[in-house]
């Protein structure tokens, strides 16, 4: 795993503190539609309950945010509060080998206000010794890429009690950590107005047929699908060779089965989402080595048609994210709405904000956080993938999860079953699978 990040020159942010606009925006959406997301390992083998027990306790102790709570101050802004000696629930389900579904469903269940931690394991145990280990995040204490990390870094520790796990220091405020650029007012509203003009140049974007936006519940589910790693490695040579990358391939993938999903062959503008990472485009950047929100919401909007070549496609996607990452775009994100972490956290705060995000565009969504490393120790047990999930809220279709461990890629294609019925969802699954299927020949 790699080492901590050397920033000398600022230190670890402190608590109580008031909430980050990115960790306020998504602690408002939570409430709107369940923003939870669970990391996943699937393994075989002998896994000793007592000593994950253990492991848990020790990452607690090792990780800020994994010993803190949100709550209201005096003035109802959002606060994290430290929470020392409140320890991370546990629970063990035997199941058969659909764990997907009560894990979904257990992934929606809120963290309520003044609770601690903002993190809870899960474990189920199936036939033939096979087993699943999930983390289930409340998202404003986290995103994938730390999620995952410190899952492996649990299951180390599970299999080597007597290894010390490396105490994290915490992290300086992300926010204070933006290129001095994206923090000023003509950045922002520049950036409003660009927007605004790429998003009008196709027009409205289509609104997927049968999908039910005003559905009163949620019936969360997720498909997983493989890429083995003879089929990874062609994948990713025939992507070197068109000049993409493996996100725009999954991504171009992901629009064109919607479209065909239409039933018919008018061109039509989809949106498509990328939750990016902005570890790297920091005034000193970040390692993932603790739980931290450090990620952002990027847009782009594609014209699809019936003809349309799939690496031209796939080409674009990249292409679009690699430009709007550079231009700053992930930093001014935020900027597009009212300053989530002045909304306060009421009823009424949360309603405001409940209708500002009932104007957002229905989109989908792919996240990749890429290449995974290896566990850095042997183990009695076998860890065969690790994943994530997350619930698509009520303008996501589908929210497509991917990554890549010991060179095996796992995509959990979520959605939910009571906006988009899996007898509409899961054609359009099994044509993004064929799809990718094709590419790699």
């Amino acid at each position: 795993m790699n080492t901590l990040s050397a920033i000398t020159s600022l230190q670890p942010a402190s608590l109580p503190r008031r909430l980050e606009p990115a960790e306020a925006f998504f602690w408002f959406l939570d409430h709107v539609s369940a923003m939870n997301f669970a990391v996943i390992a699937e393994g075989c083998g002998e896994l000793d309950d007592q000593a994950l027990r253990a492991a848990l306790r020790q990452a607690q102790q090792a990780h800020p945010l994994l010993r803190a709570g949100i709550a209201a101050n005096a003035g109802q802004r959002l606060i994290w509060f430290p929470a020392p000696d409140r320890r991370m629930t546990y629970t063990v389900i035997e199941t058969g080998p659909n764990w997907q579904t009560p894990l979904a469903e257990a992934m929606v269940q809120p963290f309520p206000l003044d609770s601690a931690p903002l993190v809870r394991a899960i474990r189920f145990n199936q036939a033939a010794g096979r087993w699943t280990v999930a983390l289930i995040f409340h998202h404003s204490v986290g995103d994938g890429r730390s999620g995952i990390r410190l899952l492996a870094e649990i299951l180390v520790n599970t299999a080597h009690p007597d290894r010390p796990m490396t105490e994290h220091p915490g992290y300086p405020s992300v926010h204070e950590l933006y290129p001095a650029a994206y923090t000023l007012a003509a950045a922002r509203e520049a950036f409003k107005a660009r927007r605004k003009e790429e998003l009008q140049r196709y027009g409205a974007l289509a609104e997927f047929p049968g999908f039910n936006r005003q559905a009163p519940t949620t019936q969360p589910r997720f498909q997983t699908l493989r890429i083995e790693p003879e089929q990874l490695q062609r994948l990713t040579e025939r992507c070197r060779i068109a000049g993409t990358t493996i996100h725009g391939a999954i991504s171009a993938a992901q629009l064109q089965a919607l479209h065909r999903a239409f039933g018919d062959a008018e061109p039509r503008a989809l949106g498509l989402t990328t939750p990016a990472d902005l570890r790297a485009y920091l005034r000193e950047p970040l390692d993932d080595a603790s739980p931290l929100l450090c990620a952002t919401l990027v847009t782009g909007v594609y014209r699809i048609d019936a003809e349309g070549e799939f690496w031209a496609l796939a080409r674009a996607v990249s292409d679009d994210l690699k430009r709007q990452m550079q231009r700053g775009d992930g930093h001014l994100f935020f900027s597009l709405f009212p300053p989530p972490a002045e909304f306060p956290a009421t009823a009424e705060g949360i309603a405001a904000f409940t209708r500002m995000m009932a104007m957002a565009p229905q989109v989908s969504m792919v996240s990749n956080v890429g290449r995974l490393a290896p566990l850095p120790e042997a183990t009695p047990f076998q860890v065969e993938a690790l994943s994530f999930a997350l619930c698509p809220m009520t303008s996501h279709v589908l929210f497509t999860a991917v990554g890549t461990f010991n060179d095996r890629m796992t995509l959990n294609v979520n959605f939910d079953a009571a906006r988009l019925p899996p007898e509409r969802a899961m054609p359009i699954i099994a044509d993004l699978e064929a799809a990718l299927g094709r590419a790699a020949e």
